[in-house]
């Protein structure tokens, strides 16, 4: 019954970006029901940064040829339109909150979603045997027609970024400086390790040690940066995270001890590394200005 009511909320909310009223969409098929979150992660393509989803359409009945193709076709997209919104409304922002948590405050916001769904692209379809007509339209999730255009603004002003804490150790500050040394060359991005944790991705995500330090947070990112590629990049695997160009030729790699959410939600988007691995990022950090430039990767 929740995610019954829940999914009606959602539709509720989905009707304020649905476009081209008067076409017919196609009920929805039978399948298993999602959570808002889940639907939202499943549909969103956080290591390519976009976000996709499914319409179809049928003609008005009484139409034929090729102007039954042509309304079909437009009711599709209408259809995979109030899907994109619905995917939307269950992004995490962060922790505590998601995109539908501001689109429903804030009228400014809304339009900006609104706007940027009606400008997502068809890029599959197909017209089906029966007359019937299958969309797939996708929106990016980052850059000047991204979704990170209307969020950002909503959760840190164009300020410049906050420097980081200070590293604690001295010890780790010796390390690193080392480190770099021996290897002829700095760190050009972090790498956190939280594979097999249940790390769930979100626009917002925090670095924390386990004293509860915030290692790094979306104010310590460049705004344009965020804006144009997002706080941090998700991959499956270490090794695919290295090829990204983000975390450039030579990243320092952390394994995380647990995943978590904030201070009132248990959603684990936060990563948590140990003390010393926290004072290894903000050492590699002070030579490079990583972190300033976004360039961190999440392995999930």
């Amino acid at each position: 019954m929740k995610n019954l009511k829940k999914k009606a909320l959602v539709s509720a909310m989905a009707g304020v970006f649905a476009f081209g009223a008067g076409f017919y969409a196609a009920p929805d098929t039978a399948v298993p029901a999602l959570t808002l979150m889940q639907a939202a992660e499943a549909a969103a393509q956080w290591e390519q940064g976009t976000i996709t989803a499914e319409g179809f359409g049928t003609p008005p009945a009484g139409s034929y040829g090729s102007k039954a193709s042509i309304m079909a076709r437009r009711a599709a997209i209408v259809d995979a339109q109030r899907n994109l919104a619905e995917q939307i409304n269950g992004v995490q922002v962060d922790a505590e909150t998601t995109v539908m948590n501001f689109v429903t405050t804030s009228d400014i916001i809304k339009s900006k979603v609104s706007a940027l769904i009606k400008g997502a692209v068809v890029v599959e379809e197909q017209a089906m045997m029966d007359g019937s007509y299958r969309v797939v339209m996708s929106m990016p999730m980052y850059g000047t027609q991204g979704l990170a255009t209307a969020i950002l603004p909503a959760i840190r002003e164009n300020t410049p970024p906050a420097p980081p804490p200070p590293v604690i150790s001295a010890t780790i500050t010796a390390e690193i400086t080392t480190q770099v040394q021996t290897r002829g060359v700095g760190y050009t991005g972090v790498i956190v390790d939280a594979g097999g944790m249940g790390l769930k991705p979100s626009f917002s995500p925090v670095i924390y040690d386990t004293s509860g330090r915030a290692i790094y947070g979306v104010s310590n990112i460049n705004y344009d940066q965020a804006i144009s590629q997002g706080m941090v990049g998700y991959s499956a695997s270490v090794s695919a995270a290295q090829s990204l160009p983000r975390a450039g030729g030579s990243p320092l790699i952390i394994k995380a001890v647990q995943v978590r959410g904030g201070n009132n939600s248990t959603n684990p988007v936060n990563v948590v590394v140990s003390v010393d691995d926290g004072d290894r990022i903000l050492a590699a950090n002070a030579q490079s200005q990583m972190l300033m430039n976004g360039n961190v990767v999440f392995v999930r």
